[in-house]
């Protein structure tokens, strides 16, 4: 399922009317980096998989971007190539795998920051004290509308797995 336009409240009027500014996800498909790259037999977790507009949540069918053990305060970063107003950001945590594992616990203590710059994403936009559960929908609302290009997810742990991420916003 890919989502082009999606309606959010917060980009409605005092009198419940759709704001001229529909939010979209601007993350779909564009250039992603991690902090590391977890691989395996074959199975390679790259930072793009999650903005491959896939919304399946098995770690290894639908291809998870996932970092590797022993790499602390992991994240994830997408460039959104343009300067945009982010309301929310959309991440679909990893459900059961084929191998039956549960660990989608994993996704926990994640905070959710916007810069201008790659080197300076530190403006909050939100945060998720977790822990998350199997194919959980978490959604981040940046309630200060924070405005950037670069969008970053980071955790405290090990093993940050995204099975895909939407960063929700408008145009500035």
């Amino acid at each position: 399922m890919r989502i082009s336009n999606v309606y959010h409240p917060r980009c409605e009027s005092e009198d419940g009317n759709h704001n001229p500014h529909d939010v979209t996800n601007l993350a779909l498909q564009r250039p992603a980096k991690q902090s590391s790259t977890h691989a395996w037999t074959g199975v390679v977790t790259s930072a793009n998989l999650a903005v491959d507009g896939n919304n399946g949540t098995d770690f290894i069918v639908d291809k998870c971007s996932c970092t590797v053990g022993g790499d602390t305060n992991p994240w994830w970063l997408v460039d959104l190539q343009a300067v945009y107003s982010i309301t929310s950001v959309r991440i679909f945590n990893r459900g059961m795998d084929e191998w039956g594992l549960d660990l989608s616990d994993r996704l926990r203590n994640v905070t959710v920051t916007v810069g201008l710059t790659e080197s300076d994403v530190n403006t909050p936009c939100g945060f998720f004290a977790g822990p998350g559960t199997l194919s959980q929908l978490v959604v981040i609302d940046c309630p200060t509308l924070p405005q950037g290009r670069f969008v970053k997810i980071s955790i405290i742990t090990e093993y940050l797995t995204l099975c895909e991420v939407e960063v929700l916003g408008y145009s500035v």
